[in-house]
């Protein structure tokens, strides 16, 4: 018992015996008519001095009871803390483990041991969506959401899982959440730009795109995002052919060549776009640019063949010219030039053929290329070999042969003649 309690005790039975040892007079209590108590007022007093105590005694056993029950729940609290970190800690050595349903349970396990313990549902969540159970994923990841509304890893977990059960107006009003005011994270832009894609709205996927492109970030994950959109106006180019837009593909297929620079699909769909939409000359221009820019054969291959038939000697020496003029873009390329070659054999036009087979000779030859190229490569160096020995007639043989390889392996003729093979454009329905 405290000092203040005793205190409170002996201070009024002090004072009680003091009044009533000098004053003896009564004091009535009356409760009701005709119920009247007659008490000395020591009395009275040291009556409502010990009423006053034991609320003392009541209030202070109260609290300290209930501070007790509080530092215990605390302490509990504690231990249930610690062990759900410890359970925690297990169930990630069993994941690494791979033994993923025992990962699992000791993951549940420590949501319950510690509701409040975000890596615990971030793990179970995870666990669950790898053992294929995504409603499970989802209620983990909308507790973790719960917990961390403004965590991008929950935000972005929980859409992607809301997305792979075919929920995709939850999983995307979810991303536009953190984005109300407009700023959007890089990582949000990129799911909403991943769904959008995922479910053809290539619109919507390139408006994200756009403004991904005004965010911030490194220069590899900028490549990484410029590729991706790339990826998505091809993709959007190819659905506007199938709607017999190409119009439409142009624009989009002129985007994807300034997006991806450094490949050749993109041009090639480009001149095959523009060739639907009724542009030859300006479909042969971007295939003459890839050339020139790329290197890549099919682009010859696709130039090549909108000179047909080969039979009308004019459009074949428009074939020939097309060719020498891809020749002078590439400096010291003889690819265009033994191509140019091979079609004034066509025309049999030998001796100009020859002349431009002897240029291509003088042109420094990369025998590393790992294409069939490589034959016609080690034709020129023989022919080059013979005009040097002065060996005119082996020579001519050589550049014949140069000719019909170049026939065969790239306009595409058959070992009997020189057939080539016309490119058609694509079917547009």
């Amino acid at each position: 018992m405290g000092i203040h309690l005793i205190l409170a005790v002996a201070l009024p039975v002090s004072g009680a015996i003091y009044i009533l040892h000098f004053n003896r007079s009564l004091v009535e209590l009356r409760l009701a008519d005709g119920l009247v108590f007659a008490l000395p007022v020591a009395t009275l007093v040291l009556v409502s001095a010990l009423v006053g105590v034991f609320f003392t005694f009541l209030v202070g056993w109260s609290e300290a009871g209930f501070f007790g029950i509080t530092r215990w729940r605390d302490r509990r609290s504690g231990r249930r803390c610690a062990s759900a970190r410890r359970v925690l800690v297990r169930a990630e050595s069993l994941q690494s483990r791979g033994k993923i349903y025992s990962a699992r349970r000791k993951a549940k396990k420590a949501t319950k041991l510690d509701p409040t313990l975000s890596p615990a549902f971030t793990l179970a969540g995870d666990l669950a969506a790898e053992a294929g159970d995504l409603e499970e994923a989802i209620r983990c990841n909308e507790r973790l959401y719960a917990l961390s509304p403004d965590s991008l890893e929950a935000l972005v977990r929980l859409s992607s899982n809301l997305e792979a059960v075919g929920r995709y107006k939850e999983a995307e009003k979810i991303l536009l959440r953190l984005g109300k005011n407009g700023a959007f994270h890089p990582e949000i832009l990129r799911r909403l730009r991943g769904m959008f894609a995922g479910q053809e709205r290539w619109d919507d996927a390139l408006a994200a795109s756009e403004k991904l492109s005004a965010a911030r970030a490194s220069p590899a994950q900028r490549i990484v995002d410029r590729r991706t959109e790339g990826d998505i106006l091809m993709a959007a180019g190819e659905a506007k052919f199938a709607l017999s837009d190409a119009k439409g593909a142009v624009s989009l297929f002129e985007k994807a060549v300034r997006c991806m620079p450094s490949e050749g699909g993109p041009r090639l769909r480009l001149g095959e776009a523009y060739l639907v939409a009724g542009r030859k000359k300006r479909a042969v221009k971007t295939w003459e640019e890839g050339y020139r820019h790329l290197g890549d054969l099919e682009f010859l291959h696709r130039i090549v063949a909108q000179y047909t038939p080969r039979k009308d000697e004019k459009i074949t020496r428009q074939a020939v010219s097309a060719m020498i003029a891809c020749g002078r873009m590439r400096e010291g390329d003889p690819i265009p030039i033994v191509m140019a070659g091979a079609l004034l054999f066509e025309m049999d036009e030998c001796q100009e053929a020859r002349k431009w087979l002897e240029a291509a000779t003088e042109m420094p030859l990369n025998q590393s290329r790992g294409d069939s190229w490589t034959g016609i490569v080690l034709s020129l160096l023989d022919a080059r070999g013979k005009l040097e020995s002065g060996d005119r007639l082996g020579a001519e043989s050589a550049f014949q042969k140069v000719a019909q390889e170049a026939g065969r392996k790239i306009l595409g003729e058959p070992e009997s003649g020189f057939v080539i093979r016309p490119v058609e454009g694509p079917s547009v329905v």
